[in-house]
């Protein structure tokens, strides 16, 4: 299948069966707008009602902040590791010398190829490389590529 898998829940019975057969098609349909996201908020249903459960059966102590801070302290932890794991990447990507540490095989010319590009939104779709081992030596973005082809 050639949709990204972000937009394969968008897709139409029609769009499927371009791929596929009818009955597969139908299929795919029914599991991404009817069974896939009624799983997941039966999931969320289920997890309220333990919860509700959970508290109301609970004792004063048990809901009691000193019984939560162990759980606030740890998740506020988490949060603030994600916090600057996010803007110690966002200042390693402004770095001007970490254009030099990238290795030269990936500013090597690019072979040419013999795949097609898939039509539509190819704003999130890459081009992989691979060498002779069937290891992926570098990965670029579709426009990137189409500026090399052309």
């Amino acid at each position: 299948m050639e949709f990204p898998i972000i937009d394969v829940s968008k897709q139409s019975v029609s769009q499927f069966a371009a791929e596929y057969s009818k009955a597969k098609a139908v299929r795919s349909v029914v599991w991404y707008r009817v069974l896939r996201p009624t799983f997941v908020l039966a999931t969320w249903a289920l997890a309220a009602i333990y919860i509700r459960w959970c508290v109301e059966n609970a004792t004063d102590d048990e809901r009691s902040l000193d019984a939560f801070m162990p759980g606030i302290e740890g998740i506020g932890i988490v949060v603030l590791a994600m916090i600057f794991w996010t803007f110690g990447r966002q200042m390693d990507a402004l770095n001007p010398q970490r254009v030099r540490r990238v290795p030269d095989m990936l500013n090597a010319p690019h072979p040419d190829t013999t795949h097609e590009i898939p039509a539509g939104d190819a704003g999130r779709c890459l081009v992989a490389y691979h060498d002779d081992a069937g290891m992926i030596s570098h990965v670029t973005t579709i426009h990137e590529f189409e500026r090399q082809a052309a």
